[in-house]
């Protein structure tokens, strides 16, 4: 596909800029000599005229000059700001040499006197002119080293140019740039661990369930087990194969979450009844852990939400609980209206949290092995659980919280706005 690139003039004036400042100086020129010397009208309209023609064909001239040295000789910016006062010096003294005779000004002394004095200004003019030019050409130096140096990977690059021109704006936004790159590639680097760390967690989780069902599959197809037990065993394979299925679940559904690809379907529903329905269907579970569950509801608490996406999150939290409260344990699920708010606290009695862990619960596959040692009874998720709680909390526009006192119990407190 073939691209356009914006043509500009090589210099920063368009043709009608050079013609409204000659029209500009015309203008001023006339009015300076009316004030001064106030010379019949013929002579001004005479005058008029010269510097019409004269500074037409000097502005001609000075930018074919450029142009012939721009493309054949690619002169640095020094170069061309000292042959730009150079043209512009020998241009005005051609114009006073034209002028004096025009104007029969004396040879002998004025003329030479004014010739002097023009080539004296030129000069220090143009050596002015090229110091500045050396100046803005050194800090231009410097931040090309710095983007050169970006553009070769060294992300700790900068450019220290002060000042508030254009060269200290521009090394500022290079300077910003290198922050943005080194944030960038600090997260690659994040992100890249991360993945690595999924691959062998899901490879951890996947290959203890996929072991045992084969292991069960073949001790059938040997005819190793007879009678009751094989009832045993599909009663085993089964249990193996939904949890094969919730980690299918939490790894789909942490996708969307973090593509972006969660859509939620929200219509007002009680929170109060999904947080009955989900612990109904865990009380079996918390029953055969020898763990109290109960429900208190304050109203029905009604919640523009995705009523499903609310249902997997409590159902994670319950869940979370259920595996790190030991037997005897107590688990209570309150929902309660706040300000503008619906909050569902989870409340469990078990060992609880270090504080320094409860920043990284929320992490992917942080496993209980460094914050809440998992019972080997439940030991069915995957650590995707409250990072998948996190999200859907984000994606409705509410928070999660956490709450923990080591050997009390943890509070989880997941807040979804009520319109």
């Amino acid at each position: 596909m073939e691209t356009t690139r914006p043509t500009t003039s090589r210099f920063a004036l368009p043709w009608f800029g050079w013609a409204l400042a000659l029209a500009l100086a015309i203008g001023c020129g006339v009015l300076l000599a009316q004030l001064l010397m106030s010379p019949p009208s013929g002579e001004l309209w005479e005058l008029g005229g010269y510097f019409s023609v004269a500074g037409g064909a000097t502005m001609a001239a000075g930018w074919g000059l450029l142009q012939i040295a721009e493309r054949t000789l690619r002169f640095s910016i020094q170069a061309k700001t000292f042959l730009g006062n150079a043209i512009a010096t020998a241009l005005g003294l051609l114009n006073v040499l034209i002028i004096a005779q025009l104007m029969f000004i004396s040879t002998d002394h004025d003329l030479r006197v004014l010739l002097a004095t023009l080539v004296y200004s030129g000069i220090v003019t143009a050596f002015f002119s090229l110091w500045l030019a050396r100046v803005a050409s050194a800090r231009l130096v410097i931040v090309t080293a710095a983007v050169r140096s970006l553009a070769s990977g060294n992300l700790a690059a900068s450019a220290e140019v002060s000042g508030g021109d254009e060269i200290a704006a521009l090394a500022r936004d290079v300077n910003a740039l290198a922050e943005r790159l080194r944030e960038a590639e600090t997260q690659r680097q994040t992100l890249d661990a991360q993945r690595r760390e999924l691959t062998i967690a899901v490879s951890h989780d996947l290959r203890t369930p996929l072991a045992s069902l084969r292991a069960m599959v073949e001790a059938l197809d040997d005819e190793v087990v007879v009678g009751s037990e094989v009832k045993r065993y599909h009663q085993t394979m089964r249990r193996e194969i939904e949890r094969l299925s919730l980690l299918i679940d939490d790894l789909f559904e942490l996708a969307q979450i973090d593509s972006g690809a969660l859509r939620l379907e929200r219509k007002p529903v009680s929170v109060a009844e999904i947080a009955v329905e989900v612990a109904d269907s865990l009380q079996a579970t918390a029953r055969l852990s020898g763990i109290h569950l109960s429900c208190d509801l304050s109203g029905s608490c009604q919640a523009p939400v995705d009523g499903l996406r609310v249902a997997r999150a409590v159902t994670n939290l319950v869940r979370n609980a259920i595996e790190h409260t030991p037997e005897s344990g107590t688990i209570s699920v309150r929902v309660e209206e706040e300000d503008g708010w619906v909050a569902v606290r989870i409340e469990d009695s078990g060992e609880g949290i270090d504080p320094a862990d409860i920043p990284h619960i929320w992490e992917r596959f942080y496993r209980a092995e460094r914050s809440r040692r998992r019972s080997n009874r439940n030991d069915s998720g995957a650590g995707l659980g409250l990072a998948i709680v996190k999200g859907i909390a984000e994606a409705h526009g509410g928070s999660i919280d956490a709450e923990s006192t080591p050997g009390k119990g943890t509070l989880f407190t997941l807040r979804l706005p009520s319109t």
